[in-house]
């Protein structure tokens, strides 16, 4: 076939041997095919720099999120290797299709160089693919990189078709080393056979290649500038309503603490007013009293120590519980954390345009930048009535101590000094009955029962209100609302 090819050609040049200082020839002349075939590669020149021209850093400068800075500058490498080598390849295509005075060895090395150099920017996109990849991937979904990767390889395809076309053209200009021809002379020699042609069509599909990658590239970095400023403002809702919780979360601290030192204030008191009032009597009438009178005295004295013991352990407690509700809702799997995730989700998704735009997600842009405010609202709810709860109970405990339990026992030692106003021998049996009748310890353990109630019970609800605005969060968030679900490994049967 190559010495069917290169007979052909020499009769080509027999003919033109003749002819070849008509001016016809001379260096005004372009063949038509070779006008178009320079257009066509200068055409996939302007696409490549349109493209390059996008990435400049002023264009696509994001600076919302690590991820987002990492994928601009793997596109901005990608697109800059992309230009550099294969505008250089095209660029030289077509000044082979219009060149007039060089000889055909000469224009076409050039060439063949050019195409070389694609081999190394095939290699060298690799890195900026793997990084654009794992920069915009989200759930497993990497239709960006896997975009610029399909374009990669189409690209390499055409690179290496026209490849083939130039190697035969290769081994004609050997047949005609030392031939004074120009290239243009050459072009129209070899387009006899088709060879110009088919490079023609190659160079063009090149064109609908890179028409589609500039547009793309465009596309992206438009979208990149969008998901920034989404990214930024929504980062800035998220700080801002922590920033309101937090305080919130300060002031339910500070209103804990405040009602929790209401009740240790009157505990202390009435501890303080009970000790005194029975060692006052206990000193007073040491030898009078029966077994049972001392037991009941004793009993007294045990109460008061088992609930100052369980209120100092209450302390410890209450204080815990404000660490970590502090911890929860400030730093925690709180439910603006969720939404900081599902942020990040939203944004890698909106760069998602290459191949079919989620719309659902797109749309859902404002809805999701209202839900920061609702969290903040909802556990502002809960922090407030979980405030009037422990001030409520506060106010109880106090009463209790001030107006029962201190009461009560001021009832009873004013009972047994009664007694002290009976003859001798009736004021055992007077006391006997009193204390068969007193139940300290039923007392205080009401007193022991409600102060856990009221704090300790009643703090642990927070939590509860976490996870309730947090599946609430979850419900009206990205993932439900848009149906998008991680995908599920299989597992095999």
């Amino acid at each position: 076939m190559a010495l069917v090819m290169k007979i052909s050609f020499v009769i080509l040049l027999v003919t033109f041997s003749g002819v070849q200082c008509d001016p016809f020839f001379g260096n005004n002349y372009v063949l038509p095919q070779g006008a178009r075939l320079a257009n066509a590669a200068n055409t996939v020149v302007r696409n490549l720099d349109a493209a390059q021209a996008q990435v400049r850093r002023f264009l696509i400068n994001p600076t919302a999120s690590n991820f987002l800075i990492s994928g601009a500058n793997a596109l901005r490498e990608y697109v800059g290797n992309t230009s550099v080598t294969l505008a250089q390849l095209f660029r030289e295509l077509g000044q082979v299709a219009t060149d007039r005075t060089t000889a055909p060895a000469v224009v076409f090395t050039r060439l063949n160089l050019a195409v070389q150099g694609t081999v190394e920017w095939y290699r060298n996109v690799s890195v900026p693919l793997a990084d654009l990849e794992e920069a915009f991937n989200y759930d497993d979904n990497s239709n960006t990189a896997g975009y610029f990767r399909q374009w990669r390889d189409a690209m390499a395809q055409n690179v290496n078709e026209s490849s083939e076309v130039l190697s035969r053209l290769g081994d004609v200009i050997l047949s005609v080393a030392g031939e004074p021809l120009n290239t243009q002379q050459f072009l129209q020699a070899v387009s006899a056979d088709g060879s110009l042609q088919q490079l023609q069509d190659v160079v063009e599909g090149a064109v609908r290649l890179s028409t589609d990658y500039a547009t793309s590239v465009t596309r992206l970095v438009g979208v990149v500038r969008t998901a920034n400023d989404f990214q930024s403002r929504t980062y800035a809702l998220l700080r801002t309503n922590q920033a309101s919780i937090n305080t919130n979360v300060d002031r339910y601290s500070t209103a804990s603490n405040a009602s929790f030192y209401r009740f240790l204030t009157a505990a202390d008191s009435l501890f303080n007013h009970l000790k005194d009032t029975n060692d006052s009597f206990v000193f007073r009438w040491p030898l009078l009293f029966s077994p049972a009178v001392h037991q009941q005295l004793n009993l007294l004295n045990q109460s008061i120590d088992h609930l100052t013991w369980n209120v100092l352990q209450r302390t410890v407690s209450v204080a815990q519980n404000l660490v970590q509700t502090q911890a929860l809702f400030k730093e925690g799997d709180n439910p603006l954390r969720y939404l900081r995730e599902e942020t990040d989700l939203l944004t890698r998704t909106l760069l998602d345009v290459l191949n079919g735009e989620n719309f659902c997600a797109s749309g859902f842009v404002t809805q999701f930048q209202a839900l920061p405010a609702q969290v903040t609202a909802l556990v502002s709810a809960c922090l407030t009535e979980q405030t009037n709860l422990e001030s409520q109970g506060a106010s109880q405990l106090v009463s209790i101590a001030n107006n029962f339990l201190r009461p009560y026992v001021t009832s009873v030692y004013s009972r047994l000094n009664i007694c002290f106003q009976q003859p001798f021998d009736k004021m055992t049996e007077c006391l006997d009955l009193i204390v068969a009748t007193i139940d300290f310890r039923g007392k205080f353990f009401m007193l022991d029962l409600a102060s856990q109630l009221f704090f300790e019970q009643v703090q642990e609800e927070l939590p509860s209100c976490n996870d309730r605005v947090l599946e609430y969060v979850r419900n009206a968030g990205l993932r439900e609302s848009c149906g998008m679900h991680p995908p599920t490994t299989a597992v095999p049967v």
